[in-house]
């Protein structure tokens, strides 16, 4: 049996070797259209300041390809897919690829809102997305060339703030233009968006919220941006991270069910016999992930069933984010904001020491860990990871996270720190107790 997949990203590659280690003798073959084996996307925006080479992003290098027996075709852009003959038409080659199986690990690229006036028309003229490793070297040829002293970065999520950092590790004049309220909204509460917008200022790095940014000015060149509030912002280049769109036009040609992502079932199948989708291009249950959990957690139930091992059904993924943002560790998993119609059938452990710059807040529902935030602290990790959609003891989990009571000795009154704002040390030196006006420096940790 022989198959193909097409795409090399993590859905991809993680898709070869789930099935190589089922299966030795199978053949399999991958097709990318970049000339670059695996390499680790999310650190691409660190290629522009120059603070890696492109060799140090390769993950996989050409002998994993050859020590796993799976043969990598680089720099191969599939134009074409023909179901009926299993067939595909590479660009430049005359002869078409068979199959037996294909998988489409098509991956997704940025989006660029149309409702931007001139941002399509200035792409590559100082406007610019990143996604892969040669975008990255673009921008940064731009910006030696051009001596770009200003930038803007449209979109405040996780690749869009790490490129703002790196622009500003370019000594240029850095702002990051955000349409929500706070920065990192799927990821964060609006407590700890705070916290991370006060750190990102710290950087020199300008934050503006609440932005919708309507026109690219220009005149020949990158002039600035106007915003819908009539607000002008000058600036040189313009990077827009304003999240992603399915790669689908060459399933979508080829008879494949599309809609705004590759749809496939729940074993990873489309529509058309022997060909299944996985990663950021495909739509499962009316929802795109574009996370690299949800890749991971795809390919292992795609390698086994395109083999014809075990049938384990994909139910979708919870959302995780573990990196460091901005040079923070940060965890995002699973619930962080809670529905507003059941807002009674939910309980919030937190702990916010601004000072420190660290925020921890665990969500609960009915005693099960549904949700959580770890941002500039991480030992509670592992657990949080293990045990997210189990019960769990709340009282373990308020001395994980060193949350303390504080008890008055003159009349017993007691400040929780699990149902305050505000941590027991950083409370005012003067502060007095509720119950008796006792001092603060007589409570005693319970």
């Amino acid at each position: 049996m022989k198959i193909v997949i097409v795409g090399n990203g993590v859905a991809g590659i993680f898709t070869a070797q789930n099935i190589r280690a089922l299966d030795k003798e199978v053949e399999l073959d991958i097709y990318s259209q970049e000339k670059y084996p695996y390499y680790w996307r999310i650190k691409t925006p660190e290629l522009i300041p120059g603070k890696i080479t492109t060799k140090d992003l390769i993950v996989y290098k050409e002998d994993w390809y050859r020590n796993n027996r799976i043969d990598s075709y680089l720099g191969k852009r599939v134009v074409e897919i023909k179901p009926n003959l299993k067939e595909l038409i590479i660009e430049g080659e005359k002869e078409p690829i068979s199959y037996d199986k294909l998988v489409l690990a098509l991956g997704s690229i940025p989006n660029i809102p149309p409702s931007i006036k001139n941002a399509i028309n200035m792409v590559g003229k100082g406007v610019f997305t990143l996604r892969s490793i040669d975008d990255a070297l673009f921008i940064r040829d731009f910006i030696k060339e051009k001596g770009v002293k200003s930038a803007i970065i449209i979109g405040g999520g996780l690749l869009g703030l790490e490129l703002a950092r790196q622009i500003k590790n370019c000594n240029l004049d850095t702002t990051v233009v955000e349409f929500f309220p706070r920065l990192l909204p799927r990821q964060l509460d609006t407590e700890c968006g705070e916290m991370l917008k006060a750190e990102i200022e710290k950087m020199g790095i300008n934050v503006i919220l609440g932005a919708v940014t309507e026109e690219i000015l220009s005149n020949g060149e990158v002039e600035g941006i106007r915003l819908k509030d009539g607000r002008i912002f000058k600036t040189e280049i313009v990077l827009i991270q304003a999240g992603i769109q399915p790669t689908i036009d060459i399933a979508k040609k080829a008879g494949i069910n599309t809609n705004r992502g590759i749809i496939v079932n729940q074993f990873l199948e489309t529509n058309m016999e022997d060909i299944f989708a996985v990663g950021d291009c495909i739509e499962y249950n009316n929802q795109i992930y574009g996370i690299i959990p949800a890749c991971v957690e795809q390919s292992k139930i795609l390698a086994s069933y395109i083999l014809g091992k075990d049938k384990i059904e994909y139910g979708g993924t919870t959302p995780k984010n573990t990196l460091k943002i901005v040079g923070i560790n940060l965890t995002s998993i699973g619930q962080i904001n809670l529905p507003e119609e059941e807002s009674g059938a939910w309980e919030i452990l937190k702990k916010a020491d601004k000072k420190d710059c660290c925020y921890q807040k665990i969500v609960l529902k009915d005693n099960k860990l549904k949700g959580a935030i770890l941002f500039g602290e991480s030992k509670n990790l592992s657990f949080v990871s293990k045990n997210i959609d189990k019960e769990i003891d709340k009282a373990m989990m308020k001395k994980l996270l060193e949350l303390y009571i504080w008890r008055c000795p003159s009349c017993g009154w007691e400040y929780d720190e699990a149902e305050m704002q505000v941590l027991f040390k950083d409370l005012a030196d003067d502060f007095k107790c509720v119950g008796c006006g006792g001092p603060k420096d007589e409570f005693i940790k319970k």
